[in-house]
């Protein structure tokens, strides 16, 4: 198609921005930073200005990741395959590789001001080396020279962050002490983040492994990176329950564990006979397990003040 043609073909500006994000998977940030705020009660009271500042960062850091992992898996050619989670703006050829990391370092720089404005506000400096840590999480997920996706250690570097880091940075951005029920609800939440990576790298394991990138599923047998999805869902409930049970986290909360048998049920689905279809549909569903998880600890922590 000419140069011409494709100029015409591409929406506005911020329809281009705002597919090269990767829309869809936002509320996994979002709801994380929206648990880490909630968490807070019923003992404290969130400070609703930086819940939102710490909302913003949450989403523009995501945003940031995506689009870099984007351009990244592009100039390896970890994306050259139909199946590949590539945003519908690199797909239609709106934005390069180029393009995209022009938009990750725009998000980062907006990051780094939410970040700076929220410091400001809160007065504690050392949230300061919270945020740089976020930032290079972000940048060295696939970006050179750690490329930490690209390594067996994808899984890992997006739940801390997304899983553990969201929440905890949230609510240590509205107290002086973070309770004990932001850490058991994070970490529920940090394993489904780990089972939404995951089914995607065992989906594209034959294509990573081909095109260099050795993420932790090229490494197992089929029947161990079906094991590892199945114990990143499980797990999950277990933690919540055992919470409930010893009163780490408010008894309304149990509503959590609600998703939690659902997860035993898809964790159930999976086998080595799945196709790149089939563990398209898990990854979905890890998704589906992370928001309603979110929600219902969300809805928990509030009933909890009534």
């Amino acid at each position: 198609m000419p140069a011409a043609a494709a100029t015409r073909l591409r929406p506005a500006l911020p329809v281009v921005l705002w597919h090269s994000v990767r829309p869809r998977s936002l509320p996994i940030a979002a709801l994380s930073s929206v648990v880490g705020t909630l968490a807070l009660l019923p003992a404290q009271r969130p400070e609703p200005l930086i819940a939102a500042l710490c909302l913003v960062l949450a989403v523009l850091l995501q945003c940031a990741t995506n689009v870099l992992n984007d351009a990244e898996d592009s100039r390896t050619g970890a994306d050259d395959f139909p199946a590949a989670g590539s945003s519908l703006a690199m797909k239609a050829g709106w934005v390069d590789a180029s393009g995209a990391r022009v938009i990750a370092l725009a998000c980062f720089l907006l990051a780094a001001l939410d970040g700076a404005a929220i410091v400001v506000l809160v007065q504690k400096p050392a949230l300061v080396l919270l945020g740089a840590a976020a930032v290079l999480a972000g940048w060295a997920y696939t970006a050179w020279p750690l490329r930490l996706a690209y390594r067996p250690l994808g899984e890992l570097a997006s739940a801390l962050p997304m899983g553990i880091g969201i929440p905890w940075g949230t609510a240590a951005a509205q107290t002086s002490s973070v309770p004990a029920a932001v850490w058991f609800a994070a970490i529920p939440l940090a394993l489904l983040t780990a089972a939404i990576l995951h089914a995607n790298n065992a989906r594209d394991r034959a294509h990573d492994a081909s095109v260099g990138k050795r993420t932790l599923a090229t490494y197992l047998s089929p029947r161990g990176v079906v094991l590892e999805y199945q114990a990143l869902l499980i797990l999950g409930p277990v933690l919540l329950a055992f919470a409930v049970a010893f009163q780490r986290i408010p008894v309304w909360t149990a509503i959590a564990i609600v998703p939690g048998l659902r997860a035993i049920v898809v964790a159930g689905r999976a086998s080595v006979d799945l196709d790149a279809r089939g563990w398209t549909v898990l990854l979905i569903n890890a998704v589906k397990l992370h928001q309603l998880t979110a929600l219902a600890l969300c809805a928990g922590f509030l009933l909890s003040v009534i």
